[in-house]
């Protein structure tokens, strides 16, 4: 599936800026001489509630990223804001996720390994 057959581009893409002349791997080659994208590593996590969660580790990933410059708003802060609010909606948590395209110059490096082999890229921010 290519970018341009996902949900209409709302004019945000997400980023991933790397750290200037940070040496993470972005390819590995095959025996072949193919390159493709280097693969993290998938784990299981059991929920709480008992069922199971995949969590793919990109801590070496994060670790060559630039941070984010931006702080996450405190909860007493967005609350107080809202206080002269008279209306209010609610997220439709099921299509809230998976809104946020990447850059597609940065969709290899969010690319993850299946036990059969296969190789995935998150075209949306993961």
């Amino acid at each position: 599936m290519k970018l341009e057959n996902l949900r209409q581009d709302k004019g945000i893409q997400h980023e991933i800026d790397l750290v200037p002349g940070t040496k993470y791997c972005v390819t590995r080659q095959t025996g072949a001489g193919i390159e493709i994208p280097a693969q993290r590593t998938n784990v299981l996590c059991q929920k709480p509630q008992g069922g199971w969660r995949i969590v793919h580790a990109y801590n070496k990933l994060n670790d060559a990223t630039v941070p984010a410059q931006t702080p996450i708003p405190r909860k007493d802060v967005i609350i107080d804001s809202m206080a002269k609010s008279t209306i209010y909606s609610a997220l439709d948590l099921r299509d809230g996720f998976y809104q946020i395209l990447m850059r597609e110059s940065d969709v290899p490096l969010t690319a993850v390994s299946t036990p059969s082999g296969m190789l995935w890229e998150w075209l949306v921010m993961p």
